[in-house]
């Protein structure tokens, strides 16, 4: 064999190796990025969201969908179709910033016509800028060139776990995966001891931290501000068909005590109500208010730590939501359940400790 005839070979044997696995990824493709996948259940999970979120959007069929962060990663698709028609998909980034959830409003807008969009609104994420990821996301799979999805078709985990993973399950299918992707009510326990072991009260002659940011408190401040301008804003204005339902999920009580002991309660309560105001005046707006209800915030079974609910709850929200319970019509009713929550602060406060119970009169 001639130098140059190696040379040939070798180099097709390159060439025809390279495209194999190009076509292997594209022909299984784990994360559905180029198909949904149809003979085999998909490695949807909690650590894969990043990855997984982008096949969803691209490649599944449905005309709303669920932004939101962990907060929203238990409801059930199924059921918000049966209560506000059509079909639903989550897309969820735990712990996202609002220039996450923008990342996949922009996806599902740009695939597909959206009919409803709910919005899980966390507040304090309101504090990063505009334009930062808390979550960085793999781009080459959220963009449209062809090209870069290089890092896709060469990477170690998708050709040495996800593909085997896939070709394992092939066969089976999970119809209900639309449901159970992301959902972890299951896996941790609730209650008082769960949610207070890492909570530290400070005793009613304890002062507690001033405001940060006093001066803006009292109005919407600028990070505040350029993530409603930016991420948010411009989905309402360039869609004035999708209605948007936005709610403020239902922290337990012991989470705006721990913001009130950091000096920081007045301040997200003020930016919730800005936000309001500046959302309010929109035709396709729906705002829900869950933060002051004491039937759930006051119960620590519902919880797995300061912040975080079970699906029961999940599905209770769903279940408002459709019938209009807990709306928010006017910024003066955001005001009067901040009342609520500001005054069930103080009583903990005041005690120093979780009580076992709260006065009867004050609910």
């Amino acid at each position: 064999m001639t130098r140059k005839t190696w040379a040939a070979l070798t180099l097709t044997l390159l060439i025809g190796t390279l495209g194999a696995m190009v076509g292997l990824v594209v022909f299984i493709d784990p994360f559905e990025v180029y198909h949904q996948a149809e003979h085999f259940t998909p490695p949807i999970a909690n650590g894969t969201q990043i990855y997984s979120n982008a096949g969803i959007a691209k490649s599944y069929e449905y005309d709303s969908v669920m932004i939101g962060s962990s907060m929203t990663e238990n409801f059930r698709p199924s059921q918000l179709d049966s209560l506000f028609g059509g079909r639903f998909v989550k897309l969820p980034i735990n712990a996202g910033s609002p220039y996450n959830h923008r990342q996949m409003m922009e996806m599902a807008f740009a695939a597909h016509d959206i009919r409803r969009v709910l919005y899980g609104i966390d507040i304090e994420l309101f504090t990063y800028f505009y334009t930062t990821p808390k979550c960085e996301m793999p781009d080459y799979l959220y963009d449209s060139d062809i090209f870069n999805d290089v890092r896709y078709w060469f990477n170690v985990s998708v050709l040495t776990d996800y593909i085997p993973r896939c070709l394992a399950s092939w066969g089976r299918t999970d119809p209900q995966q639309r449901d159970t992707m992301y959902t972890w009510g299951d896996m941790y326990p609730y209650g008082r001891d769960a949610v207070l072991k890492n909570v530290t009260f400070t005793g009613p002659g304890e002062p507690r931290e001033a405001v940060a940011g006093e001066d803006e408190a009292a109005g919407m401040s600028q990070q505040t501000m350029l993530n409603v301008e930016h991420n948010i804003l411009p989905f309402i204005e360039a869609h004035p068909d999708t209605q948007f339902t936005f709610f403020f999920p239902p922290y337990s009580l012991v989470r705006w005590v721990e913001f009130d002991q950091a000096g920081e309660m007045q301040y997200h309560m003020n930016q919730k109500e800005a936000v309001v105001r500046a959302l309010l005046g929109y035709d396709n707006v729906r705002i829900f208010d869950f933060q002051a209800n004491l039937e759930w915030i006051l119960d620590l079974d519902h919880y797995i730590d300061t912040s975080h609910y079970g699906p029961d709850i999940n599905d209770a929200m769903a279940q408002a939501m459709a019938s209009g319970e807990f709306e928010i019509t006017d910024p003066a009713q955001i005001k009067a359940n901040n009342a609520v929550i500001r005054e069930y602060v103080a009583y903990v406060h005041a005690a120093g400790a979780w009580p076992d119970a709260f006065p009867a009169d004050s609910k």
